[in-house]
């Protein structure tokens, strides 16, 4: 049986090994080794992490053995060394500006915010991991689009963990006790440092500029300071929206809270605009409503499936003639996404349907909010699990298809991540001789201490992966033979001809294996099984060139999203919405949806 070393998810939470004292009893020869050596950790590690361009104040930073390659480690084990260190997320009271020189002055702000009828705000349950948190933005999105009203963002968000020890994390971004800084005890029993937290700018995990090509957005900070406000007093706990705090303006800004029992309440079915299935007979008093009742059971809508068996159509009825009969006895069709597993862990937004619900448990988000002239609309509470993509259904096709591509081609990631993985990607093609890879996420962490891994031990998942990956070469092998390629559901997708362009993977071929297991044992038999690690690609360049926020692993992880949805094929557990958003990227560049499996 294959044993792990107990250490905890994170190189942040290694031992430190203990200083080495040094002696005169050797000989000048050793003293000039230990100065040498000293020197050069101490520059490599400058170069590592700050580029040679550096500046910023001066702070202590721990050189560790293990940061350097095993054929360089020192005689020193541990050195204490002056090395530049600039904090970048202190709060700006500068707007949020483009990369490209178009600034968001305050009063550009301003002007977007008086076109449309107000804000928007949440509660983002910023103790979640990033994914998720992704989620809760891209339905925030959509609420506010379908109400005309700018939204407000969150400055910041929570990174859970850091790649090196914390001291490294604190001195380029923000260190707070997340139990204490989000109104927690979900990290109550871990050991302290894997309490630890860092604030991590909103724009550093999402391009802002290129988000507002196509939606009225705003970070908390704008917010304040376009109504005078001090930015220290933006409150992190969950996200939330503070009245008395943020409210507390000159002359007072109005606001209306939705309370969070009002959204959806038991056996309501929240959709974007009620007003849409006036076609819907109110006679509801059929022998076939009742039928459609029982059918449904517990749920609060009816599988497609389940509302043609009901009523009793044939294989040959069209769908559109199954909606006009739901519509004759009092039920609308709506339009969503399937859950993988029947689960809404992963929030793809990829795979289409329709279901079935009575019109009199509908409510409309338009309907019942799109009157309200009050200044801040504000949306309390969490919607988040176990909601569809959107906390909502539909009720066209046009309306889903606009939620879609909000999600795949308006929030993205800032563009170095995708330049990186573009490189990480040619060099996983080099890694296999020239072929297609393949790719997989191994959710360990958490997953393993909460009974959520798809196999408790790491051989056995190891065996559930690789027994995928085996489909996968098939898969892949038979898309080469045909030709032929196809993209998801959503609209407007372009096939990525590229798929084409390569041979199949061949048995034994290396595949890249995304994951948060960081025991130094496990990894090491990880790669004997044929995995290649994110460690085993990236370069001090690609460090230096990308920044300093790569020592971040909430930011490690996105890069190897987008890295994921660059393979040829991956897979990776249903539960996971890290698997769900390299999905989505996936059927963004147009992969083909056989190369993606959930389970």
């Amino acid at each position: 049986m294959f044993e792990l070393t107990p250490l905890a998810r994170s190189r942040s939470h290694s031992p430190l090994p203990a200083p080495v004292t040094s002696s005169w009893a050797g000989g000048r020869r050793n003293t000039y080794t230990f100065i040498a050596t000293a020197a050069a950790v101490g520059i490599f590690v400058n170069v590592l992490l700050m580029g040679f361009n550096a500046s910023g104040g001066v702070q202590n930073v721990p050189v560790i053995k293990h940061w350097l390659p095993q054929s360089q480690e020192p005689e020193v084990k541990i050195i204490y060394e002056p090395c530049p260190i600039k904090n970048t997320t202190a709060p700006s009271t500068q707007p949020s500006a483009s990369k490209d020189g178009d600034e968001w002055t305050l009063e550009r702000i301003k002007q977007v915010a008086e076109s449309t009828k107000g804000y928007y705000a949440r509660d983002y349950s910023l103790h979640l991991g990033w994914n998720n948190v992704r989620y809760i933005i891209e339905t925030a999105l959509l609420h506010s689009k379908l109400l005309d009203r700018t939204l407000v963002l969150p400055t910041y968000v929570y990174a859970r963990a850091c790649e090196w020890p914390i001291d490294v994390c604190a001195s380029y971004a923000t260190m707070v006790n997340r139990n204490k800084e989000l109104d927690t005890t979900e990290w109550a029993e871990l050991p302290h440092d894997m309490q630890m937290g860092w604030k991590v700018p909103l724009e550093m995990m999402i391009d802002i500029p290129h988000l507002r090509k196509t939606h009225n957005v705003i970070l908390m900070k704008d917010w304040l300071q376009i109504y005078g406000l001090d930015p220290s007093v933006e409150i992190g706990r969950n996200g939330p929206w503070w009245p008395t705090v943020y409210h507390n303006t000159n002359p007072p800004t109005t606001l209306h809270k939705i309370p969070n029992h009002e959204y959806d309440p038991s056996g309501i079915v929240r959709v974007d605009d009620k007003s849409k299935l006036s076609h819907v007979s109110t006679d509801i008093s059929s022998a076939m409503d009742r039928a459609l009742w029982q059918a449904m059971g517990e749920k609060i809508a009816l599988d497609w499936s389940a509302a043609r068996s009901t009523l009793g159509v044939s294989s040959e009825t069209s769908d559109e003639e199954v909606e006009k009969l739901l519509a004759k006895h009092g039920w609308a069709t709506t339009y969503t996404f399937i859950g993988a597993l029947g689960l809404e862990y992963v929030k793809t937004v990829t795979d289409h349907i329709r279901q079935a619900a009575p019109l009199k448990q509908i409510r409309g988000l338009i309907d019942m909010y799109g009157h309200i002239q009050a200044k801040v609309l504000y949306l309390e509470g969490e919607i988040h699990y176990p909601r569809k993509p959107g906390s909502m259904r539909f009720t066209s096709p046009e309306a889903r298809d606009m939620f879609a591509a909000t999600v795949l081609h308006s929030v993205q990631s800032p563009e170095r991540f995708y330049k990186l993985a573009q490189k990480i990607h040619d060099r996983m093609v080099e890694k296999v001789g020239g072929r297609m890879w393949m790719s997989a996420h191994m959710r360990r962490g958490d997953f393993v201490r909460l009974g959520w891994a798809m196999e408790g031990s790491l051989e056995r998942h190891m065996e559930r992966i690789k027994n995928r990956l085996e489909r996968g070469r098939d898969v892949l092998a038979e898309i080469h033979t045909s030709g032929k390629i196809k993209t998801f559901d959503a609209k407007g997708l372009i096939p990525d001809e590229n798929q084409l362009k390569l041979s199949p993977p061949r048995p034994g071929d290396p595949f890249y294996l995304a994951t948060d297991e960081k025991d130094p044992k496990a990894q090491k038999w990880l790669r004997e099984q044929g995995a290649v690690l994110i460690d085993d690609l990236l370069t001090i360049q690609d460090r230096q060139e990308f920044g300093w926020s790569l020592i971040v692993t909430d930011v490690l992880g996105v890069l190897e999203q987008a890295i994921l949805g660059r393979s040829y094929y991956f897979y990776a557990h249903a539960m996971s919405s890290v698997a769900g958003g390299a999905v989505n990227l996936r059927a963004a560049r147009g992969a083909d949806p056989r190369t993606s499996l959930l389970d």
